[in-house]
């Protein structure tokens, strides 16, 4: 039994066909996720809206690269004494992890937040209580086009909360470019 599961025959093979996805524009997968979507039955649910941009193949390459610059050492260690398998990933591998982790929960926040196309598709416009700030906006475009100010403020609320996010953030993506560099 290999020390680490990453050690497993084929390991690479399969990961370059799931970082080959990332070249799939996003565009030819809607139709599919949409029909999931509809036999899951989270049409108009605002778990459609975050459930799919949680597994990503960019998360996955960045998760990765984080973990396979972990020391086996500090693995091999806590295995001696005596830590199980779910211990060292909960005490010792995930809060040495945080950085990694708010980057891509960050960058999958953004991605989410910014999206446009996959909320028109799976929520209904009459939909008001599952709406988004970006369909809202678009609806404001429309229904206040003579009033230029209602949608800036639109405008302006819509940047606050991936600012805050960013604020909030930014400790951890020094903190992970900080790690990252060769230490001596």
């Amino acid at each position: 039994m290999p020390l680490h599961a990453c050690d497993s025959p084929g390991r690479d093979t399969v990961f370059v066909f799931y970082l080959g996805t990332i070249m799939i524009p996003f565009v030819m997968l809607i139709v599919p996720l949409y029909q999931l979507m509809v036999l899951i039955g989270w049409t108009n649910r605002l778990a459609a809206l975050i459930i799919p941009w949680i597994f990503s193949a960019y998360g996955t390459f960045l998760m990765r690269q984080h973990f396979i610059t972990f020391p086996k050492e500090i693995e091999e260690a806590a295995l001696l004494d005596g830590a199980s398998r779910l211990q060292i990933l909960w005490q010792i591998l995930i809060p040495a992890s945080v950085p990694a982790l708010a980057t891509q929960a960050t960058f999958t926040f953004l991605y989410a937040w910014n999206s446009f196309f996959w909320p028109l598709v799976i929520i209904n416009v009459g939909n008001e209580k599952n709406h988004v700030l970006t369909l809202a906006l678009n609806v404001l475009r429309g229904r206040a086009s003579d009033t230029p100010n209602l949608i800036l403020a639109g405008a302006a609320i819509a940047i606050v909360p991936p600012l805050i996010v960013f604020i909030l953030g930014q400790r951890f993506f020094v903190e992970s470019v900080a790690s990252s560099g060769v230490k001596g």
